[in-house]
Order: structure tokens, then C-alpha cells, then sequence
């Protein structure tokens, strides 16, 4: 393993055990994380966007602001359900920046993100799927066929809709000039 990926490997674990014991604890630690989290992704939005119009910065607040209230939302709904949702994105992610990284030859945008291909996102679409067909078996009741099918198809539709995001947020680190919209997370950049 490069240096780098054993950076990336060690922050994100430690990430995600940090992410996971404050969404257990209790309710209100997940508000709380999500509103110091909302706060950085302000922070490092702002410096992406400071050169656009001023319409960027609203855009920002309602771009993140909705998202941290879906979480909460979710959150809300019972632990299962963020959890679920936590791993079928980093599921997806992982997928994706092993497989591209090995066979990814098939690049989807290079002039935006070079480093997605469509192998990490069949790979993605797959993880995910396989994510939400353990859900159905997991919940123990067997679901209509309809309902299992709904679930898988919705499941794997995330792989396309956190690529839709990277691509989103990597063309605004392209307009900005910087390679990472932050320096918060070794190996990875920024919160975003």
C-alpha cells in the first residue's frame, strides 16, 4: 500500500468510528455533528464559491441546510435508517476508488474529475444493491416483491446520485483552482 492510501485508510476509519459513535449516542449528538458539520461545509463552500456572484452563497446555505436536515430527518426515523444510508455511500465509495483505481480505463468526465471511470461506478451501483438486497433479508419480514425490488433499484440509484455530487463539487474546485475544498481529513481534503 502507497503512503497515501494508508492516510486516506487511517483518517477515514477514524472518521467513521467518530461519525458512528455520535450518531448512537443519542439524537442530539447527531444534530450537533451535523450542525458543527454544516458549519465546515459552510466554511469550505465559501471558498470555492467567494469569486462567484453572491447567489452562490445562498445557493450553499440550501444546498447543505437541506442536507443536514434529510440527516436529521432520517436520523429521526431510527438508528437503522442512517445507518443504512451511511453504508450503502461509503460502500459506494470505496467500491468506487478501489475498482477505478485498478481497472477504471473508461473515464466518465476527465475534464471534470479524472480519476471516476465507469468500472468504480459499476462497482458503486453493485455494492449498493447488494447493500439494500441485506437490508430486505436483514429486516427479518419477507416484503413483497415490489417493495424488494423498490428498495434494491433505490439502493443503487445512490452510486449514481453521489457521483452526480462529486461531480458537482469537483467542478467547483476546478473554477476555484484548488485540488481539495478543504484540509481538514489527511489524505482527502476537505469535508466535502
Amino acid at each position: 500500500m502507497s503512503r497515501e492510501l494508508v492516510k486516506r485508510s487511517i483518517s477515514a476509519i477514524i472518521m467513521a468510528l467518530a461519525v458512528l459513535y455520535l450518531t448512537w449516542h443519542s439524537f442530539e449528538t447527531f444534530v450537533c455533528m451535523c450542525l458543527i458539520g454544516s458549519g465546515v461545509l459552510l466554511y469550505e463552500w465559501w471558498g470555492l464559491t467567494k469569486h462567484r456572484s453572491r447567489w452562490w452563497l445562498l445557493i450553499g446555505i440550501l444546498y447543505i441546510g437541506f442536507s443536514a436536515l434529510a440527516l436529521v430527518v432520517i436520523r429521526g426515523m431510527g438508528i437503522d435508517q442512517i445507518l443504512g444510508l451511511f453504508a450503502v455511500v461509503w460502500g459506494s465509495d470505496i467500491a468506487a476508488y478501489f475498482v477505478g483505481r485498478k481497472f477504471g480505463k473508461h473515464k466518465i468526465a476527465p475534464h471534470i474529475s479524472p480519476g471516476k471511470s465507469w468500472e468504480g461506478l459499476a462497482a458503486a451501483v453493485i455494492v449498493c444493491a447488494a447493500i439494500g438486497a441485506y437490508a430486505i433479508f436483514a429486516a427479518g419480514e419477507q416484503p413483497p416483491l415490489v417493495l424488494a425490488i423498490i428498495t434494491i433499484f433505490a439502493s443503487a440509484s445512490y452510486a449514481g446520485v453521489g457521483l452526480l455530487g462529486d461531480m458537482f463539487e469537483s467542478s467547483l474546485k476546478r473554477h476555484a483552482g484548488v485540488k481539495d475544498s478543504g484540509t481538514l481529513i489527511p489524505g482527502h481534503g476537505g469535508l466535502f
